[in-house]
């Protein structure tokens, strides 16, 4: 049986909102925290990850998105309850949030 890590990955908008997506395969930060700190450090690659949809997985070589073939669009959350809603319901096992600049991580 295989396992996957898997985690929710957003970032904040202006008005407060958060723009997120589901990350099903390795999730924990030795891979995807890396990834997203070295190679989406800015909101237009943060914005431009998020607004292909759902993740199947980052390339381990690259960062590459993998997409799910029928993938769902990035979900619009109002605030930060819910985005914790929306990752807990994805089962995330993190959670990625970029804003100011930065990478925020949390761990469920």
């Amino acid at each position: 049986m295989i396992m996957s890590t898997r985690a929710t990955i957003a970032f904040a908008t202006s008005d407060g909102s958060y723009q997120a997506t589901y990350l099903h395969f390795d999730g924990y930060p030795e891979h995807t925290g890396i990834i997203l700190c070295q190679r989406y450090n800015s909101i237009e690659r943060v914005s431009a990850l998020i607004a292909g949809g759902d993740l199947r997985s980052l390339s381990s070589n690259h960062g590459e998105p993998e997409y799910f073939p029928n993938t769902l669009p990035p979900r619009l959350l109002q605030d930060c309850a819910a985005l914790l809603v929306f990752a807990r319901n994805c089962d995330a096992n993190f959670l990625y949030v970029f804003e100011d600049s930065h990478w925020e991580c949390l761990e469920f």
